[in-house]
């Protein structure tokens, strides 16, 4: 689950059908109005745009080549989440199947919640629901990295761990530690 929009996690290896982006995607476009519930791929579109793009004006020299729904022929929007016309639908079966697995899976196993990042822009979307399941699944921790907002609830104290850095260079720390360590020497136990 992210709350990205850049695609990055499926560009990386991740499966598309197993990322849960309730965000939406900036490679995908929706009517603005929106009157259909399909969203397409925007891939098109741009290539569209760069073609009648003047880099000397920088304006788009064919008026034709301007992004219309495919459907009504009105305006169109990147399908991200905006506003009230934003459409969640291609997004919907990730996060049923990732409900799915938490209900059946995590309900007396471990588990834990790695949260790199996720402020208060949208703490709806990442931050409370992570706090959500830490708190009603026993077995579920929950680690917080943030460089601004690394708070924990009160509530959720003992289960949770804090860690005020940012997630870019704690995972570079991490894998520098890693190539420190030889093959001959074992892991560390804590």
């Amino acid at each position: 689950m992210t709350s990205n929009v850049d695609a990055l996690f499926a560009r990386n290896g991740f499966a598309p059908d197993r990322i849960f982006t309730p965000q939406g995607d900036y490679g995908r476009y929706q009517c603005t109005t929106p009157c259909t519930l399909t969203t397409w791929d925007s891939r098109p579109l741009v290539a569209q745009l760069l073609a009648a793009y003047d880099p000397v004006t920088g304006a788009v020299a064919d008026p034709g080549a301007l992004p219309r729904c495919p459907n009504c022929a009105g305006g169109v929007e990147i399908n991200i989440r905006v506003g009230p016309q934003f459409l969640d639908a291609p997004y919907l079966p990730a996060g049923h199947r990732l409900q799915d697995w938490i209900d059946t899976t995590c309900a007396d196993t471990r588990l834990l919640i790695l949260e790199l990042g996720a402020g208060f822009n949208t703490p709806s979307v990442i931050r409370w629901p992570g706090e959500h399941l830490t708190r009603h699944r026993p077995h579920t921790r929950l680690v917080r990295v943030n460089p601004t907002h690394p708070e924990i609830p009160a509530a959720l104290a003992g289960r949770s761990l804090s860690v005020p850095a940012d997630a870019q260079d704690l995972i570079g720390a991490l894998g520098h530690c890693q190539q420190r360590r030889t093959p001959d020497t074992p892991p560390r136990s804590t």
